[in-house]
């Protein structure tokens, strides 16, 4: 009886496998996810044994890589959403990719300069509040909240800064 029992019980996790495979094939088809996340979702319905399962066969297959999910999720972040480094590696992380991931997606964008991005959005958001100290003290704080550091803010304050009153003096003329 006790080879019987485990044969159904065989039946009965290949009946879960499939279901848990054709779920992630489902969620994969929408977008991408990194392991962590589909492992989560997957946890929802399917025990944890079924869930590994079915990430490495979706890693073995292709379907699931963490490194290449970090690229394009750091590529979004950053150029996309325009966040700085620091909040890019949190909001990577909230999302399943572990440190070495994230930081390895990210160390392209790390050495890049981002006084021209930062400008450009002080510029087109925090424009008008810069020119009062408490104005000025809320907008870097939202910066900061971004993910950018305090130097590089500075610097791109003091830059509009420059610019702005360079534009004055030419209305001025």
């Amino acid at each position: 009886m006790s080879l019987f029992d485990e044969e159904e019980k065989e039946i009965e996790y290949s009946s879960e496998y499939n279901r848990a495979r054709k779920r992630a094939m489902y969620l994969l088809g929408s977008r991408d996810y990194s392991a962590a996340c589909l492992k989560e979702k997957l946890l929802n319905n399917y025990s944890e044994e079924t869930a590994e399962r079915v990430i490495e066969d979706m890693k073995r297959y292709g379907f699931i890589n963490d490194g290449e999910y970090a690229r394009k999720l750091a590529a979004s972040l950053i150029k996309g959403k325009k966040y700085g480094v620091y909040r890019a590696k949190s909001e990577m992380k909230r999302k399943g990719i572990d440190e070495s991931t994230a930081e390895e997606a990210l160390s392209v964008y790390e050495k890049e300069d981002y006084s021209e991005q930062l400008v450009a959005l002080i510029q087109k958001k925090y424009d008008d509040k810069i020119q009062d100290r408490d104005d000025r003290r809320r907008t870097v704080s939202a910066l900061v909240r971004r993910g950018y550091g305090f130097s590089e803010i500075k610097e791109a304050i003091l830059t509009v800064l420059e610019e702005q009153a360079e534009e004055e003096e030419e209305d001025i003329d």
